[in-house]
Protein backbone atom coordinates (compact mmCIF):
# COMPACT_ATOMS: atom_id res chain seq x y z
CA UNK A 1 0.00 0.00 0.00
CA UNK A 2 1.25 3.69 -0.53
CA UNK A 3 0.54 5.52 3.01
CA UNK A 4 0.80 8.61 1.48
CA UNK A 5 -2.67 8.68 0.42
CA UNK A 6 -4.30 7.23 3.87
CA UNK A 7 -4.02 10.90 5.75
CA UNK A 8 -5.74 12.73 3.04
CA UNK A 9 -8.59 9.95 3.28
CA UNK A 10 -8.68 10.19 6.66
CA UNK A 11 -8.64 14.04 6.66
CA UNK A 12 -11.82 14.16 4.46
CA UNK A 13 -14.08 11.78 6.59
CA UNK A 14 -13.78 14.32 9.00
CA UNK A 15 -15.98 17.10 7.04
CA UNK A 16 -19.19 18.04 8.50
CA UNK A 17 -22.47 15.21 9.71
CA UNK A 18 -21.79 13.22 12.53
CA UNK A 19 -19.64 10.81 12.67
CA UNK A 20 -20.70 6.43 13.03
CA UNK A 21 -20.86 6.68 16.83
CA UNK A 22 -22.57 10.49 16.83
CA UNK A 23 -25.30 8.45 14.49
CA UNK A 24 -25.51 5.08 17.22
CA UNK A 25 -26.05 7.79 20.20
CA UNK A 26 -28.74 9.31 18.62
CA UNK A 27 -30.18 6.35 17.96
CA UNK A 28 -29.75 5.18 21.62
CA UNK A 29 -31.15 8.13 22.51
CA UNK A 30 -34.12 7.31 20.34
CA UNK A 31 -34.62 4.28 21.81
CA UNK A 32 -34.42 5.13 25.54
CA UNK A 33 -36.15 8.59 25.60
CA UNK A 34 -39.47 7.25 25.38
CA UNK A 35 -38.46 4.74 27.45
CA UNK A 36 -37.42 6.46 30.36
CA UNK A 37 -40.44 8.72 29.95
CA UNK A 38 -42.30 5.86 30.20
CA UNK A 39 -41.05 4.66 33.26
CA UNK A 40 -41.34 8.39 34.75
CA UNK A 41 -44.75 8.21 34.30
CA UNK A 42 -45.43 4.76 35.82
CA UNK A 43 -42.92 5.76 38.62
CA UNK A 44 -45.21 8.84 39.27
CA UNK A 45 -48.58 6.80 38.85
CA UNK A 46 -47.23 3.85 41.34
CA UNK A 47 -46.17 6.48 43.80
CA UNK A 48 -49.24 8.59 43.82
CA UNK A 49 -50.89 5.26 43.82
CA UNK A 50 -49.19 4.13 46.80
CA UNK A 51 -49.82 7.79 48.85
CA UNK A 52 -53.99 7.69 47.90
CA UNK A 53 -53.27 4.19 49.80
CA UNK A 54 -51.67 6.02 52.99
CA UNK A 55 -54.39 8.97 52.59
CA UNK A 56 -57.74 5.90 52.41
CA UNK A 57 -55.75 4.61 55.36
CA UNK A 58 -55.43 8.03 57.19
CA UNK A 59 -59.51 7.94 56.49
CA UNK A 60 -60.44 4.82 57.55
CA UNK A 61 -58.44 5.28 61.38
CA UNK A 62 -60.33 8.72 61.69
CA UNK A 63 -63.86 7.01 60.39
CA UNK A 64 -62.59 4.42 62.44
CA UNK A 65 -62.35 6.73 65.94
CA UNK A 66 -65.58 8.31 65.15
CA UNK A 67 -67.39 4.71 65.20
CA UNK A 68 -65.60 4.36 68.32
CA UNK A 69 -66.82 7.35 69.83
CA UNK A 70 -70.41 6.54 69.32
CA UNK A 71 -70.68 3.38 70.46
CA UNK A 72 -69.03 4.47 73.66
CA UNK A 73 -71.88 7.02 73.77
CA UNK A 74 -74.42 4.26 72.73
CA UNK A 75 -73.07 2.40 75.59
CA UNK A 76 -73.06 4.91 78.05
CA UNK A 77 -76.53 6.24 76.71
CA UNK A 78 -78.04 2.90 76.85
CA UNK A 79 -76.66 2.19 80.77
CA UNK A 80 -78.83 5.61 81.22
CA UNK A 81 -82.03 4.93 79.62
CA UNK A 82 -81.86 1.75 81.89
CA UNK A 83 -81.93 3.61 84.83
CA UNK A 84 -84.20 6.47 83.59
CA UNK A 85 -86.93 3.94 82.65
CA UNK A 86 -86.88 2.84 86.22
CA UNK A 87 -89.94 4.40 88.53
CA UNK A 88 -87.84 3.87 91.51
CA UNK A 89 -85.44 6.34 90.48
CA UNK A 90 -88.94 9.06 89.63
CA UNK A 91 -89.91 8.41 92.78
CA UNK A 92 -86.17 9.27 94.86
CA UNK A 93 -86.05 5.79 96.05
CA UNK A 94 -82.63 6.26 98.26
CA UNK A 95 -81.88 2.62 98.25
CA UNK A 96 -82.18 2.35 94.18
CA UNK A 97 -80.06 5.24 93.95
CA UNK A 98 -77.27 4.10 96.16
CA UNK A 99 -77.34 0.71 93.70
CA UNK A 100 -77.15 2.60 90.94
CA UNK A 101 -74.43 4.91 91.74
CA UNK A 102 -72.43 2.01 92.91
CA UNK A 103 -72.84 0.89 89.51
CA UNK A 104 -72.10 4.17 87.59
CA UNK A 105 -68.81 4.21 90.31
CA UNK A 106 -67.89 1.05 88.58
CA UNK A 107 -68.40 1.68 85.12
CA UNK A 108 -66.10 4.86 85.79
CA UNK A 109 -68.65 8.07 86.04
CA UNK A 110 -68.14 10.96 88.28
CA UNK A 111 -71.17 12.18 88.04
CA UNK A 112 -75.20 11.37 88.45
CA UNK A 113 -77.81 13.40 88.70
CA UNK A 114 -81.40 13.77 87.79
CA UNK A 115 -82.70 17.95 86.66
CA UNK A 116 -86.47 18.57 86.77
CA UNK A 117 -87.75 20.40 83.51
CA UNK A 118 -86.92 23.52 85.41
CA UNK A 119 -83.51 22.79 85.46
CA UNK A 120 -82.99 22.22 89.08
CA UNK A 121 -81.85 19.15 90.48
CA UNK A 122 -83.67 16.48 92.06
CA UNK A 123 -81.51 13.73 93.07
CA UNK A 124 -78.08 13.83 92.90
CA UNK A 125 -75.24 10.95 94.37
CA UNK A 126 -72.83 12.75 96.54
CA UNK A 127 -70.28 9.97 96.22
CA UNK A 128 -70.54 11.12 92.14
CA UNK A 129 -69.70 14.68 92.88
CA UNK A 130 -72.14 17.55 92.72
CA UNK A 131 -74.51 18.28 89.74
CA UNK A 132 -73.87 21.22 87.16
CA UNK A 133 -75.61 23.82 85.45
CA UNK A 134 -78.45 22.13 83.89
CA UNK A 135 -78.40 24.40 80.45
CA UNK A 136 -74.76 23.32 80.13
CA UNK A 137 -75.73 19.73 79.77
CA UNK A 138 -78.60 19.61 77.09
CA UNK A 139 -81.59 20.35 79.30
CA UNK A 140 -83.11 22.19 76.42
CA UNK A 141 -82.48 19.98 73.72
CA UNK A 142 -83.83 17.11 76.05
CA UNK A 143 -86.76 19.00 76.46
CA UNK A 144 -86.87 19.49 72.34
CA UNK A 145 -86.93 15.77 72.12
CA UNK A 146 -83.42 14.69 71.92
CA UNK A 147 -82.69 11.14 73.11
CA UNK A 148 -79.28 11.73 73.33
CA UNK A 149 -77.39 14.70 74.11
CA UNK A 150 -73.33 14.94 74.35
CA UNK A 151 -71.69 18.16 75.93
CA UNK A 152 -68.69 19.79 75.76
CA UNK A 153 -65.57 19.17 77.77
CA UNK A 154 -65.86 21.20 81.37
CA UNK A 155 -63.20 22.31 82.53
CA UNK A 156 -64.12 24.58 85.25
CA UNK A 157 -65.79 22.04 87.61
CA UNK A 158 -62.95 21.21 89.68
CA UNK A 159 -61.64 18.14 88.64
CA UNK A 160 -58.88 18.29 85.86
CA UNK A 161 -58.76 18.39 82.69
CA UNK A 162 -62.67 18.09 83.27
CA UNK A 163 -65.87 16.10 82.33
CA UNK A 164 -68.11 15.39 79.67
CA UNK A 165 -71.72 14.55 79.97
CA UNK A 166 -74.81 12.51 78.36
CA UNK A 167 -77.83 13.27 79.18
CA UNK A 168 -80.98 11.27 78.21
CA UNK A 169 -84.64 12.06 79.35
CA UNK A 170 -87.01 10.50 82.01
CA UNK A 171 -90.28 9.63 80.48
CA UNK A 172 -93.56 8.96 82.34
CA UNK A 173 -96.16 7.41 80.08
CA UNK A 174 -94.52 8.79 76.77
CA UNK A 175 -94.03 12.31 78.64
CA UNK A 176 -90.61 14.07 79.65
CA UNK A 177 -90.32 14.93 82.79
CA UNK A 178 -87.25 15.20 84.05
CA UNK A 179 -83.86 14.35 82.59
CA UNK A 180 -80.78 12.13 83.53
CA UNK A 181 -76.83 12.85 83.27
CA UNK A 182 -73.33 11.59 83.91
CA UNK A 183 -70.64 12.74 84.25
CA UNK A 184 -67.44 11.30 82.16
CA UNK A 185 -63.71 11.75 82.80
CA UNK A 186 -62.60 12.13 79.02
CA UNK A 187 -59.46 9.48 79.81
CA UNK A 188 -61.90 6.71 78.80
CA UNK A 189 -61.74 8.18 75.15
CA UNK A 190 -57.84 7.67 74.88
CA UNK A 191 -58.18 4.27 74.17
CA UNK A 192 -60.60 4.81 71.42
CA UNK A 193 -57.31 6.66 69.65
CA UNK A 194 -55.55 3.21 69.51
CA UNK A 195 -58.17 0.83 69.14
CA UNK A 196 -58.63 2.15 65.48
CA UNK A 197 -55.94 0.79 63.55
CA UNK A 198 -53.23 3.70 63.77
CA UNK A 199 -49.60 3.27 61.88
CA UNK A 200 -46.53 3.83 64.03
CA UNK A 201 -45.69 7.85 63.51
CA UNK A 202 -49.31 8.84 62.85
CA UNK A 203 -51.01 11.39 65.92
CA UNK A 204 -54.85 11.33 66.44
CA UNK A 205 -57.25 13.71 68.44
CA UNK A 206 -60.64 14.40 69.58
CA UNK A 207 -61.97 17.94 69.80
CA UNK A 208 -65.36 18.91 70.86
CA UNK A 209 -67.93 21.48 69.70
CA UNK A 210 -65.68 24.38 71.08
CA UNK A 211 -62.55 22.70 69.67
CA UNK A 212 -61.24 21.98 72.97
CA UNK A 213 -59.41 18.64 73.22
CA UNK A 214 -61.17 15.54 74.69
CA UNK A 215 -58.13 13.42 73.34
CA UNK A 216 -55.16 13.18 72.10
CA UNK A 217 -52.44 10.66 71.32
CA UNK A 218 -49.54 12.35 72.08
CA UNK A 219 -49.10 13.81 75.24
CA UNK A 220 -52.72 14.11 76.33
CA UNK A 221 -51.92 15.03 80.25
CA UNK A 222 -50.09 18.07 78.69
CA UNK A 223 -52.95 18.66 75.75
CA UNK A 224 -56.34 17.44 76.55
CA UNK A 225 -57.97 20.63 78.45
CA UNK A 226 -56.53 22.59 76.47
CA UNK A 227 -57.55 24.30 72.89
CA UNK A 228 -56.39 22.49 69.45
CA UNK A 229 -54.79 24.20 66.93
CA UNK A 230 -56.29 26.39 65.16
CA UNK A 231 -57.55 24.59 61.79
CA UNK A 232 -58.79 22.13 64.24
CA UNK A 233 -60.76 24.56 66.10
CA UNK A 234 -62.15 26.14 62.96
CA UNK A 235 -63.46 22.73 62.02
CA UNK A 236 -65.06 22.00 65.19
CA UNK A 237 -66.80 24.70 65.33
CA UNK A 238 -67.80 24.66 61.81
CA UNK A 239 -70.38 22.04 59.98
CA UNK A 240 -68.30 19.79 57.76
CA UNK A 241 -68.74 16.48 58.40
CA UNK A 242 -65.45 15.14 56.89
CA UNK A 243 -62.67 16.83 54.84
CA UNK A 244 -58.64 16.79 54.93
CA UNK A 245 -56.23 19.68 56.04
CA UNK A 246 -52.87 20.52 56.30
CA UNK A 247 -50.99 21.88 59.34
CA UNK A 248 -47.51 22.56 61.26
CA UNK A 249 -48.14 20.58 64.64
CA UNK A 250 -46.83 21.42 67.98
CA UNK A 251 -43.59 19.66 67.57
CA UNK A 252 -43.01 21.58 63.80
CA UNK A 253 -43.45 19.13 61.77
CA UNK A 254 -45.77 19.36 58.50
CA UNK A 255 -48.69 17.05 58.67
CA UNK A 256 -51.79 16.33 56.57
CA UNK A 257 -54.87 15.78 58.36
CA UNK A 258 -58.20 14.28 57.79
CA UNK A 259 -60.99 14.68 59.89
CA UNK A 260 -64.75 13.07 60.70
CA UNK A 261 -67.60 14.68 62.48
CA UNK A 262 -69.67 12.53 64.87
CA UNK A 263 -73.54 12.73 63.93
CA UNK A 264 -73.95 11.88 67.66
CA UNK A 265 -71.56 14.25 69.75
CA UNK A 266 -70.65 16.48 67.03
CA UNK A 267 -67.23 16.13 67.80
CA UNK A 268 -64.24 15.81 65.48
CA UNK A 269 -61.76 13.21 65.40
CA UNK A 270 -58.54 14.34 63.58
CA UNK A 271 -55.69 11.55 62.49
CA UNK A 272 -52.59 13.49 61.32
CA UNK A 273 -50.08 11.49 59.53
CA UNK A 274 -46.33 13.54 58.47
CA UNK A 275 -45.90 14.57 55.51
CA UNK A 276 -42.99 12.93 54.59
CA UNK A 277 -44.27 9.42 55.76
CA UNK A 278 -47.59 10.22 52.90
CA UNK A 279 -44.92 11.57 50.57
CA UNK A 280 -42.13 8.51 51.30
CA UNK A 281 -43.71 6.48 48.98
CA UNK A 282 -43.47 8.94 45.92
CA UNK A 283 -40.34 9.87 46.46
CA UNK A 284 -39.06 6.33 46.78
CA UNK A 285 -39.97 5.36 43.75
CA UNK A 286 -38.98 8.13 42.04
CA UNK A 287 -35.30 7.21 43.47
CA UNK A 288 -35.63 3.89 42.51
CA UNK A 289 -36.60 4.43 39.21
CA UNK A 290 -34.23 7.29 38.66
CA UNK A 291 -31.34 4.79 39.67
CA UNK A 292 -32.55 1.89 36.98
CA UNK A 293 -33.27 4.66 34.77
CA UNK A 294 -29.51 5.92 34.79
CA UNK A 295 -27.76 2.45 34.92
CA UNK A 296 -29.85 1.51 31.86
CA UNK A 297 -29.04 4.72 30.26
CA UNK A 298 -25.12 3.88 30.76
CA UNK A 299 -25.44 0.33 29.98
CA UNK A 300 -26.82 1.60 26.66
CA UNK A 301 -24.17 4.31 25.96
CA UNK A 302 -21.56 1.50 26.65
CA UNK A 303 -22.80 -0.50 24.03
CA UNK A 304 -23.46 2.28 21.85
CA UNK A 305 -19.88 3.68 21.68
CA UNK A 306 -18.30 0.10 22.10
CA UNK A 307 -20.63 -1.26 18.57
CA UNK A 308 -19.78 2.05 17.29
CA UNK A 309 -15.85 2.06 17.43
CA UNK A 310 -15.99 -1.55 16.28
CA UNK A 311 -17.92 -0.89 12.75
CA UNK A 312 -15.86 2.38 12.31
CA UNK A 313 -12.48 0.27 12.84
CA UNK A 314 -13.59 -1.98 10.15
CA UNK A 315 -15.01 0.74 7.94
CA UNK A 316 -12.02 2.61 8.39
CA UNK A 317 -9.74 -0.85 7.19
CA UNK A 318 -11.98 -1.31 4.09
CA UNK A 319 -11.58 2.64 3.22
CA UNK A 320 -7.65 1.73 3.74
CA UNK A 321 -7.79 -1.39 1.54
CA UNK A 322 -9.77 0.92 -1.40
CA UNK A 323 -6.99 3.28 -1.48
CA UNK A 324 -4.77 0.36 -1.38
CA UNK A 325 -7.20 -0.97 -4.65
CA UNK A 326 -6.84 2.12 -6.81
CA UNK A 327 -2.80 2.43 -5.70
CA UNK A 328 -2.73 -1.39 -7.56
CA UNK A 329 -1.41 -2.60 -3.93
CA UNK A 330 -1.96 -5.81 -2.90
CA UNK A 331 -5.40 -5.83 -0.55
CA UNK A 332 -5.99 -8.47 1.86
CA UNK A 333 -9.55 -7.47 3.32
CA UNK A 334 -10.29 -7.23 7.07
CA UNK A 335 -11.83 -10.80 8.59
CA UNK A 336 -15.60 -9.15 9.99
CA UNK A 337 -18.54 -10.68 11.83
CA UNK A 338 -21.36 -8.39 10.36
CA UNK A 339 -22.90 -9.94 7.37
CA UNK A 340 -23.07 -6.65 5.79
CA UNK A 341 -19.34 -5.71 6.03
CA UNK A 342 -18.28 -8.92 4.49
CA UNK A 343 -20.39 -8.47 1.48
CA UNK A 344 -18.55 -5.42 0.78
CA UNK A 345 -15.54 -7.23 1.71
CA UNK A 346 -15.95 -9.69 -0.66
CA UNK A 347 -16.94 -6.99 -3.01
CA UNK A 348 -14.17 -5.50 -2.87
CA UNK A 349 -11.78 -8.14 -3.17
CA UNK A 350 -13.82 -8.97 -6.48
CA UNK A 351 -12.79 -5.36 -7.77
CA UNK A 352 -9.39 -5.76 -6.63
CA UNK A 353 -8.99 -8.77 -8.67
CA UNK A 354 -10.40 -7.47 -11.57
CA UNK A 355 -8.34 -4.22 -11.36
CA UNK A 356 -5.60 -6.37 -11.22
CA UNK A 357 -6.17 -8.08 -14.07
CA UNK A 358 -6.93 -5.50 -16.22
CA UNK A 359 -3.49 -4.42 -15.44
CA UNK A 360 -1.64 -7.34 -16.65
CA UNK A 361 -3.48 -7.22 -19.74
CA UNK A 362 -2.72 -3.56 -19.92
Amino acid sequence: MRPAFYPALHARSHGSGLSLTGYMLLLIAAIMLPMLVLVAIVARDYGSAARRTIEAQRLDVASNIKILIEREIDQTAGFLDGISNAPLLRSGDAEFIEKATAVARERGYHSLAVYDLDGRPTVASAALGKPVPAAAVGLAEIKAGRKVFVSNLMVNIGEKPGLYFVSVPIADGGTVVAMLTAGLPPQRLQRLLFEAGMREGWSAGIADRDGTLLARSRLPERYVGTPAQEPMVEIARGSRSQGLFDVVDRDGILVKNSFERSSTAGWVVGVAVPAVVVDAPLWRTALIMIVIGGVLTLLSLVLALTVASYLSRAIRRMGMAAVAIASGDAVRMPVTHIAELRDVSRSMEITSEVARRNRVRD
